[in-house]
């Protein structure tokens, strides 16, 4: 019976987790803050700011050049995701940095360019991320002309020839990153976590007794007397 009577008063109500918030809401605050401040500096200080810039070129299998319109809709399509891969690998980048005289390799181009194929239309989108929003656009640009040239000139890639054509021409680049409001939304939410974590951490590593309930439970015994908290005021 001591024991349930031990459990009961040792359990914490939800009334007990809003007063032990409340009394440490400044501590929770400062921590929200805190962390806040840490998301907002790297965000708005440490992190560089990324352009993306990006362009569209088309599959397109012509049948009979004599005949105006004459595709082949179903090669087409099948080709797609091969020339999606072509355009991204070393062949293409190498001649990128050649022409442009990067100081890169071509799988860190790679780890920066995204070639999407769409699987309702016969469209491919290269699409580069970068510091200089002019590079993006360079870089786009010169991945089209390079892998359109390579598929026409050389004999490796026959089934590619006359099969690309550019649609589009990239643009200076577009901000992309970082999010700088999504980083402060999630620093005071990670920081409202921390604080509340923290305070519950160090409230219940606190074994002291705080209600006369407690220590008649632990102790089995009555409490005769409790000293009443008050001011005490001073004589001027």
């Amino acid at each position: 019976m001591n024991e349930q009577n031990n459990d009961t008063q040792n359990e914490i109500s939800l009334v007990d987790l809003y007063h032990i918030i409340r009394k440490n809401i400044v501590l929770i605050f400062a921590f929200t803050t805190l962390v806040a401040i840490l998301a907002g500096v790297y965000a708005f200080v440490i992190a560089d700011a990324k352009y993306a810039s990006n362009a569209d070129v088309m599959v397109q299998v012509e049948v009979d050049t004599a005949v105006e319109g004459s595709f082949d809709y179903s090669t087409a399509q099948k080709l797609l995701t091969t020339i999606a891969e072509y355009m991204s690998k070393d062949i293409v980048l190498d001649e990128v940095i050649l022409d442009l005289d990067l100081d890169r390799t071509a799988s860190n181009l790679r780890s920066n360019l995204t070639v999407t194929s769409s699987l309702t239309s016969y469209f491919i989108n290269i699409k580069f991320i970068d510091e200089d929003p002019l590079v993006a656009r360079q870089i786009v640009n010169s991945v089209i002309e390079n892998a359109i040239d390579i598929a026409n000139g050389n004999p490796a890639f026959t089934s590619l020839k006359d099969k690309i054509t550019r649609t589009s021409f990239a643009q200076p680049g577009l901000y992309e990153s970082p999010n700088k409001p999504l980083y402060l939304v999630i620093g005071i939410i990670l920081g409202g976590i921390i604080g509340v974590g923290f305070v519950f951490i160090k409230e219940f590593l606190n074994n002291s007794y705080k209600t006369k309930e407690q220590l008649e439970a632990a102790f089995d015994i009555q409490v005769l007397g409790v000293i009443p908290t008050f001011e005490v005021k001073e004589d001027f």
